[in-house]
């Protein structure tokens, strides 16, 4: 990974500017997902599990944000429409190279939901390197890449109540994961 391009930013100031920039807002608890719109990317899941913490947990202010494209773009579409949770689930498409480090500068957690078949995650490595603590679930390259940081990264298995519940449990009480984000960076830096 580019450990230059992809980098924490200098500060709350910082972010807030790259919020405002981009239209996100500043009140909410932000998470991000940079993936294929495809099967095995487990967004379905996601999804769901948005769809759960939303339903349980509705004073919480937080916002998923999807960045990629790929074949099930509309059926995901409709699958966040369908489940009432157009106030927390924005999809970005595409998001060029250039734009790609600011979303991980400014987000809080980075989600990788993957169900099947995870070789080594780019995505993950990039949001470490920016500083961004990353919830993922046990499935190949992301055990590895988690597991050395803290085992408490991951998602106890694949399913979205699995997802839901740490999620929820993050959105609630922070300050364990987030006080990651130095160790996630460092083993960017030392790893990939």
């Amino acid at each position: 990974v580019d450990t230059n391009k992809f980098c924490p930013p200098k500060d709350d100031n910082e972010i807030s500017a790259i919020r405002k920039r981009l239209d996100i807002p500043e009140d909410h608890k932000l998470l991000l997902t940079v993936r294929r719109l495809e099967a095995r990317m487990g967004l379905d899941n996601l999804i769901t599990a948005v769809a759960e913490i939303a339903h349980r947990s509705s004073e919480l202010k937080f916002k998923l944000l999807i960045a990629g494209k790929g074949s099930l773009s509309e059926k995901l579409k409709s699958q966040a429409i369908l489940s009432g949770l157009d106030d927390h689930i924005s999809f970005l498409g595409f998001v060029p190279d250039d734009l790609l480090p600011l979303y991980y500068a400014m987000a809080d957690i980075f989600i990788m939901p993957t169900t099947f078949i995870e070789g080594f995650g780019l995505a993950t490595v990039e949001a470490l390197s920016t500083g961004l603590p990353v919830l993922g679930t046990p499935i190949g390259g992301t055990t590895e890449i988690l597991k050395s940081i803290d085992p408490s990264l991951l998602f106890k298995n694949a399913t979205a109540q699995s997802m839901a519940d740490k999620i929820e449990q993050t959105l609630k009480t922070p300050g364990p994961v987030l006080a990651l984000k130095k160790k996630c960076r460092e083993d960017a830096l030392k790893n990939y």
